[in-house]
């Protein structure tokens, strides 16, 4: 059976004589996934509707009977769900994995991401490489504390610009960009975001990902002696919430408390704009126990990325 190219107007594609996919609305679409994705992630998550405006989302269909749901495109396949009572979940990724290869460019990997327990075995026979970083989200409610700085120290927060064309970047983000990498040259954070050299640390993402809200309740820490900024905690947004999207501190201040007094600034600044602030942790990052100390509690493990090779 010949398979259809990829094109945003085409609304159905043939998998087999027996299964389809075929595109989906995406409230309609959204209320499926939040209900048969995974109640344990979802529970966690249990204010995303998954019904983000995407061109992307498809209905799996046996013959005229649907069986569940899937967000591809070229390069790309994940929010996999089935509909009970049905269970061929293999044969299925089968055959979405083959007309997928078939869209992509496979001078490229294909991927699928925030692999949840469940499906990890599943991706894995499909032909899916795992990546070594296992990570979940942890989250808690925003609250008030009292947070008290020390008088060697200069709190700010970081200022964020925009050019004629709309990009947006921090005014100071060589000295950002410097504090990162001194925070996580290295270590874990640094191999799974494959950030190395100095340049790869230039904060030029997450300043798109923000608000006022949250540039405000993002902290930059200056020595007040040498002027050195020696940490930083960035927000962004994740969906609609408010999420952490880099905390470090420099090796030399380490052990005073930093990123405890960032995180509850954070958390002190958001109340009643933001109800649950969330961030992202890798397995094995000794971070965990300031989180876990701070009341922040783990969801759903998850291998960040699994991915069909690029041909070489």
């Amino acid at each position: 059976m010949q398979l259809n190219n990829w094109s945003m107007d085409t609304i159905t594609y043939d998998l087999s004589k027996e299964y389809s996919i075929r595109m989906a609305e995406p409230e309609e679409w959204g209320l499926y996934c939040s209900v048969y994705y995974n109640m344990q992630y979802n529970g966690f998550f249990r204010e995303e509707s998954y019904a983000a405006s995407r061109r992307n989302s498809f209905w799996i269909y046996k013959g005229e009977n649907k069986i569940g749901g899937v967000r591809m495109a070229p390069n790309v396949i994940y929010h996999l769900f089935f509909i009970p009572p049905f269970n061929d979940a293999f044969n299925i990724l089968k055959l979405l994995k083959k007309i997928v290869m078939h869209w992509s460019d496979r001078s490229q990997p294909i991927k699928t991401f925030e692999v949840l327990p469940d499906q990890v075995q599943l991706f894995a026979r499909a032909g899916f490489w795992a990546d070594e970083f296992r990570c979940r989200w942890m989250q808690r409610p925003t609250d008030h504390f009292e947070v008290i700085w020390d008088d060697n120290l200069i709190i700010k927060s970081p200022q964020i610009e925009e050019n004629e064309r709309g990009a947006k970047r921090f005014i100071n983000e060589d000295e950002i960009a410097h504090c990162d990498y001194e925070s996580f040259k290295g270590g874990f954070e640094a191999v799974r975001r494959k950030k190395f050299s100095l340049e790869d640390f230039i904060p030029n993402e997450d300043p798109n990902y923000s608000n006022d809200i949250l540039v405000q309740a993002s902290t930059l820490i200056y020595d007040k002696n040498s002027g050195q900024l020696i940490a930083n905690c960035r927000l962004c947004l994740q969906d609609n919430m408010a999420a952490v999207y880099s905390i470090g501190v420099i090796p030399a201040h380490r052990g005073r408390g930093l990123a405890t007094l960032m995180l509850q600034k954070a958390l002190s600044m958001l109340k009643n704009k933001y109800s649950i602030l969330r961030l992202y942790v890798m397995e094995g990052n000794d971070a965990e126990s300031v989180y876990f100390n701070l009341g922040f509690v783990p969801g759903v493990q998850e291998i960040q990325n699994m991915y069909i090779p690029a041909q070489q």
